[in-house]
């Protein structure tokens, strides 16, 4: 049997690589969780994977790009996998609905 990650209701901005804050290890540990990108906007705008590559194109999230998926986002979506987030599909869903209907959609699977 394996753990199901814990998933709590996130409100706030999704950061360029697609992640639902919510299902973040980072933002659901009891001791001093991330508040979100929303909050902890500083942490996702020094991000150089994701943030500063988007900020150079000129767009908002990973999906907008021409070279999407690229490699390094295959390789992050990959080791998130275990958390129960696939990027590249993130940004599939986020590209479809908006940040709006996303953060619906995975609010609703809360635990």
């Amino acid at each position: 049997m394996t753990n199901k990650p814990t998933i709590k209701e996130y409100t706030g901005r999704i950061p360029a690589c697609g992640c639902f804050c919510g299902g973040c290890p980072s933002y659901t540990r009891e001791k001093k969780p991330c508040p979100g990108a929303e909050i902890n906007f500083e942490r996702c705008e020094k991000c150089t994977k994701f943030h500063l590559c988007c900020k150079d194109k000129d767009i908002i999230h990973c999906y907008e790009c021409d070279e999407f998926p690229c490699k390094k986002l295959k390789t992050f979506s990959k080791s998130w996998l275990k958390y129960g987030q696939d990027f590249i599909e993130n940004q599939k869903l986020l590209k479809k609905v908006g940040e709006k209907k996303f953060r619906n959609t995975w609010n609703k699977k809360v635990t």
